[in-house]
């Protein structure tokens, strides 16, 4: 008898569970929202790109970013250059091989967030925008010849560091280093948009949709769980227990 009723509460605590799992969202909705207020920005950038392919403040602002003296840091300018132009692809293959080496679970979210890339190639032939020249800027070093609007290095500089943090960072980092972690990553993005500004390839307007374009869709991305529960669900590696709490 009381086996059977041992059952019943059994059932019943299961029946319970049930609805609380399929309640469970297809979405981490505050990833959604920064998804779609990256999205409203961006729309309202590129109108205004589009309808004002010259913008003063863009000038302005340009000019004072090349008036500083850098130094020796033009070296790590021309690799910021390298990785996401010319060796752009040797770059993100390298990346995917690393990625699923150690971490083979991430490839869904490898995949969508290499689809940022799609967005470049459409805005850049909806907006055709002169690049920067002198005497508007100080000095050009560069001459791309697609259109200046967006940027598509900065979108790639955030692919790398957003995807190597995600998918290698929160898993073999422990957790209480993983917010230098993610302030070195912003770092690497900060450095490379301000490289894209600095060497008269882009505007400061192009370099920010290129942020706007890769926070958005990364963000989208991992809002959507098939995709990144994989990744973010997973256990991390746990750190080792001191000796002392072993010992007692």
């Amino acid at each position: 008898m009381a086996s059977a009723s041992q059952a019943i509460a059994a059932g019943d605590a299961a029946a319970l569970t049930i609805p609380a799992a399929s309640k469970r969202s297809l979405f981490r909705v505050p990833l959604l929202i920064l998804a779609a207020v990256c999205g409203l920005a961006l729309s309202g950038l590129t109108v205004l790109a589009y309808t004002n392919p010259f913008l003063a403040v863009d000038a302005s602002l340009e000019r004072a970013a090349q008036s500083l003296n850098i130094g020796p840091f033009t070296v790590v300018f021309d690799f910021y250059r390298e990785i996401g132009g010319p060796f752009g692809l040797v770059a993100e293959g390298v990346v995917f091989a690393i990625v699923l080496l150690l971490n083979r679970h991430s490839w869904r979210l490898l995949i969508a967030g290499a689809v940022a890339s799609g967005w470049y190639f459409l805005i850049v032939s909806l907006v055709v925008r002169a690049r920067p020249t002198v005497p508007d800027v100080l000095r050009v070093t560069e001459h791309p010849g697609a259109s200046s609007y967006p940027s598509g290095h900065t979108i790639l500089f955030l692919f790398y560091a957003t995807i190597l943090m995600v998918c290698l960072g929160l898993k073999f980092i422990p957790r209480r280093w993983q917010p230098l972690g993610w302030v070195i990553a912003g770092l690497f993005v900060a450095v490379g948009g301000f490289s894209r500004v600095y060497s008269g390839a882009h505007w400061p307007t192009d370099v920010l949709a290129g942020l706007l374009i890769g926070v958005g869709w990364l963000s989208f991305v991992l809002a959507i769980r098939w995709i990144s529960d994989p990744v973010l669900e997973r256990r991390p590696r746990q750190e080792p227990e001191p000796a002392a709490a072993r010992a007692a």
